[in-house]
């Protein structure tokens, strides 16, 4: 009796061990006025949904929830990388909703005959609720976290997990080269945003909740990263270049590229940049940036004269652009260093290269808006009144 007690429960674990995992995430992504994607990855292939909530008391179960599944001409997207949008449910916009992530694993796929197995879920019963918001165009004030050229650091996540208030911080921007290489196994410096959500409690991060906005950096432009960057960073535009607006603060993201000049057969990033620009021109003309009161653009690579054999073709293409839709700000990094740039007569614009040792954070409302530069530790070490 023993024996078979014993080899039962050696199948049982053995059953665990295999069983689908979610290995990063959900993380929240290309949100709009409208819309949220949710990503996250498993470690087997599956085919996805998210379900959704109102935010209010009731039990996630208490009544049937809507599914919203990823496919691609109707058909359910077997992968192991998984990035769903759904609608806010609320009819107002602006309320928040909790929501579900679900991955099936699909077991066996030969002669046109698809095997499912196990499923794996965030968690609603001993894991609190999950929950996130649509951009509000109208909200009073907007608080902000921006970081960049972290190159890997590990230390950074358990900063931000710390820094990050759900119910205060809006979004969380990363301004380039958070990444220290671009192969396969440094990828998962990402997933070390989005934790491990289905595991231990402690593995939380407040990316389930709170949107993070991606600049591409010269290190997610290059390699395998730079080939699947929309896989782990979706947008609204479908490109690495696209706006985000929230209350009165809009912000212009730009994708500078690689910092060397096209030598290599395999790029074509001075064609890319090109296209890019026709995007900006027409882009700034819409009532999404027109009616911000407050436009910063945030580009990795600084179009300051000398930085990077790059940013004379960056200035040429982007600056002139920018100066004549008014913006007020354009944040960079690159460098490693926090610098300022005055607005002179050759750029209308101030310039702020932050650091890889400091942090911003940009708070705005409907008259002002501040942009403070901190060390890691908190303490204040510049502040930009706008």
């Amino acid at each position: 009796m023993k024996r078979l007690l014993t080899l039962a429960l050696l199948l049982a674990c053995a059953t665990s061990a295999f069983a689908i995992k979610i290995t990063y995430g959900p993380y929240v992504q290309a949100v709009t006025k409208e819309t949220v994607t949710i990503v996250w990855g498993t470690d087997k292939t599956a085919i996805s949904w998210v379900e959704t909530a109102p935010n209010d008391k009731m039990h996630f179960y208490a009544e049937e929830r809507p599914k919203f599944f990823q496919t691609v001409l109707g058909r359910k997207l077997p992968t192991k990388y998984h990035s769903i949008t759904i609608p806010n449910p609320n009819t107002n916009g602006k309320a928040g909703f909790r929501y579900r992530a679900y991955s099936q694993e699909i077991t066996s796929n030969k002669g046109g005959r698809t095997m499912y197995g196990r499923v794996a879920s965030t968690r609603i019963f001993s894991y609190r609720h999950i929950w996130v918001k649509t951009l509000d165009y109208d909200k009073k004030s907007v608080d902000f976290i921006l970081m960049n050229d972290q190159h890997g650091n590990d230390g950074v996540y358990e900063l931000l997990n710390k820094r990050v208030n759900r119910k205060k911080t809006d979004a969380v921007l990363f301004v380039g080269d958070m990444a220290s290489a671009v192969d396969t196994k440094q990828t998962s410096v990402y997933h070390k945003v989005s934790g491990r959500v289905n595991n231990l409690k402690n593995a939380e991060t407040p990316f389930h909740e709170v949107p993070l906005f991606m600049t591409r950096g010269v290190n997610e432009s290059v390699g395998k990263l730079g080939m699947d960057y929309l896989t782990y960073f979706p947008t609204s535009t479908g490109k690495p270049y696209y706006t985000v607006r929230y209350g009165s603060v809009c912000f212009i993201v730009l994708d500078s590229g690689v910092d060397k000049k096209d030598k290599a057969a395999g790029t074509d990033f001075e064609s890319y940049r090109k296209e890019q620009a026709a995007w900006l021109a027409k882009t700034l003309e819409s009532e999404d940036v027109k009616g911000a009161k407050f436009k910063v653009a945030l580009m990795h690579i600084p179009p300051v004269a000398g930085v990077s054999p790059v940013s004379k073709e960056l200035n040429s293409l982007f600056v002139p652009i920018l100066e004549k839709a008014g913006i007020n700000l354009m944040i960079c990094g690159y460098t490693h260093n926090s610098v300022m740039h005055e607005a002179n007569k050759k750029c209308s614009f101030p310039i702020l290269e932050n650091g890889s040792s400091t942090l911003l954070n940009i708070r705005a409302d409907q008259e002002k808006m501040a942009v403070i530069v901190e060390d890691f530790e908190g303490n204040v070490k510049q502040n930009y009144a706008f």
